[in-house]
């Protein structure tokens, strides 16, 4: 009675049967819910939970083949390969004609590595439904992984032999030929893919690409011009003739081109700014200045908004010379890009030779906030700041700049703008500090040379050594007025007379417009010759030139005598 009140209670929740003596359970309706929860699970991405609803689904109905099929690519993910492959092989033969099992079960051969499984499988697939072109496109990339080309072809021929022409099937013969080297057949199958989709410019351009790789640029021509005809405005067609007419020397058509291409709207801007500097690079040896003049109206034209253009033509009016319009051009295009840290590398030396020493001294203040590690600016802003008098903010600048510095010219530099402030500021011992670090990194420097040389001089100090200096520096420019005029003054100190009116005359040789310390220099020497007459008369003349001269001049003038 106890066995049959069993039975019945089993019964009200699913059914029993015997198998080989065992009593097998089959409940549906839990089953069904825990197949509803696995599927839930699994689209919320929690996978572990979603492999026990499903393996709980399997154990109240062991021939669920749904079950089986979504465990399959569960246990597959998770690195269970053994089992994915058992799972999906159970529900391939409860339902060998679901072409969904046997897509999984040809996935998983795959990813095992059993491309032959997964080829029987296809090819049984690609045999009941001939025309589904995503069995195709699987099936031949997985020949082509293996490398069996030959038999791709085949199959495309068949798969064309039954559909007719397809671009698809083109594009796999061109890959097929690419890969095996054989040049001539892909051209072959590309001529044939154009003249099936004659107004596809993209595939006319691989086919002039292709052309131009053997050769035949003028196949290769015929294809550029087609394109252009076909769409003016084709992004890349205009590369492509510059391209083309550069490699067979046609300039002037390759830069019309070229001004097309970055005219061209349809053509994004980086590719406009690499083939800019793919061109001047070739032209660098020519004179371009009106072609870049040119490209950049070309990029304000077309890119108002991009600081390219701007810089261009600031860069052409910065190699004339003309460096008010060129700062123009460099403000414009700080306007576009605030940091750009050439532009403003190039408004700052516009700035210095301009004179305009104040807006030197703002632009390298806001460069400097923007790039405080790029010694360079303190320099230029040391500079700005010496010519505008105020010695203690060029030392300041200079010396921060200067411990910034690892290039060696650059550090020089610095030590020479530090030398020649310290000096102005009356500070001799640095000054001399920063000359003597100079000519220990580089003794040839004919600038610090001769201005040592001079303030040693004027001190009276170590003259021997600044004749020697003074010497290198008429060695390296022996017609430079300027280091004539040093090493005369270095020679009048030493009391060498006649020599120092030797060097002296050759300053007024060389220098048509001599300033007023060559015309006061000459008169001491010619008052030490005892020509008084003559050394007057100079003083004279170095009184009207009026610059740097000494404070003794005028009370030199009035008592005709030499006060030092």
């Amino acid at each position: 009675m106890k066995h049959r009140l069993l039975v019945l209670f089993l019964a009200f929740s699913g059914f029993v049967f015997a198998q080989n003596d065992t009593i097998v359970i089959r409940n549906l309706p839990k089953n069904a819910e825990y197949f509803s929860m696995g599927i839930s699970e699994k689209y919320n991405e929690n996978y572990p939970v979603a492999i026990y609803n499903f393996e709980q689904a399997l154990r109240f109905f062991n021939d669920d083949d749904a079950s089986m099929y979504e465990l399959a690519a569960l246990y597959q993910m998770n690195g269970r390969g053994t089992e994915a492959l058992s799972m999906i092989q159970r529900a391939a033969e409860l339902k060998p004609d679901n072409k969904w099992y046997q897509i999984r079960l040809a996935q998983i051969h795959l990813q095992n590595g059993d491309y032959q499984s997964f080829i029987n499988i296809y090819n049984k697939l690609i045999e009941d439904d001939p025309e589904n072109l995503d069995y195709l496109e699987t099936y031949i990339d997985v020949l082509l992984r293996l490398g069996d080309y030959d038999k791709v072809l085949e199959k495309l021929d068949v798969i064309e032999a039954q559909l007719g022409k397809n671009e698809y099937i083109f594009l796999q013969r061109i890959q097929i030929y690419d890969e095996q080297g054989k040049k001539d057949e892909a051209i072959a199958e590309m001529e044939k893919l154009v003249e099936f989709l004659p107004e596809n410019t993209h595939y006319r351009a691989l086919l002039a690409e292709a052309y131009r790789k053997v050769r035949r640029d003028k196949d290769a021509y015929k294809q550029y011009l087609k394109i252009k005809e076909l769409d003016p405005t084709d992004k890349y067609i205009n590369v492509s003739l510059l391209d083309y007419y550069q490699s067979i020397g046609e300039v002037d058509k390759a830069f019309d081109e070229f001004v097309a291409a970055i005219k061209n709207k349809n053509l994004d801007f980086e590719t406009k700014a690499q083939i800019y500097d793919f061109w001047f690079e070739k032209q660098k040896d020519k004179n371009s200045a009106a072609d870049a003049e040119i490209a950049g109206n070309a990029f304000i034209e077309t890119h108002p908004d991009k600081s390219i253009g701007y810089y261009i033509l600031g860069m052409v009016q910065y190699n004339r010379n003309n460096f008010a319009k060129a700062k123009e051009y460099y403000q414009k295009a700080l306007e576009c890009e605030k940091n750009n840290f050439i532009t403003l590398y190039q408004l700052t030396l516009c700035n210095l030779e301009l004179h305009e020493y104040q807006d030197a001294v703002e632009t390298t203040e806001k460069a400097i906030s923007l790039y405080p590690e790029q010694p360079l600016f303190y320099l230029f802003n040391g500079i700005a700041q010496f010519n505008l008098n105020d010695y203690e903010a060029t030392v300041k600048i200079l010396e921060k700049g200067r411990r910034l510095s690892a290039n060696k010219e650059l550090t020089e530099n610095f030590d020479t703008y530090i030398g020649d402030t310290y000096h102005l500021l009356k500070n001799k011992q640095k000054a001399y500090e920063s000359y003597e670090r100079v000519l220990r990194s580089n003794p040839d420097n004919i600038y610090v040379l001769n201005n040592y040389a001079y303030y040693l001089s004027l001190d009276n100090q170590d003259l021997e050594r600044a004749l020697e200096m003074s010497a290198k520096t008429i060695k390296a420019e022996p017609k430079n007025a300027t280091y004539l005029d040093t090493y005369a003054w270095v020679l009048y100190k030493l009391s060498r007379y006649q020599e120092a009116k030797k060097y002296m005359d050759k300053v007024f040789k060389y220098d048509k417009n001599p300033n007023g310390a060559n015309y006061e220099h000459l008169g001491d020497i010619l008052y030490k010759l005892g020509d008084t007459k003559n050394a007057v008369k100079n003083w004279k003349k170095a009184q009207k030139a009026g610059s740097e001269v000494s404070e003794f001049l005028e009370k030199k003038i009035k008592d005709e005598k030499l006060y030092e």
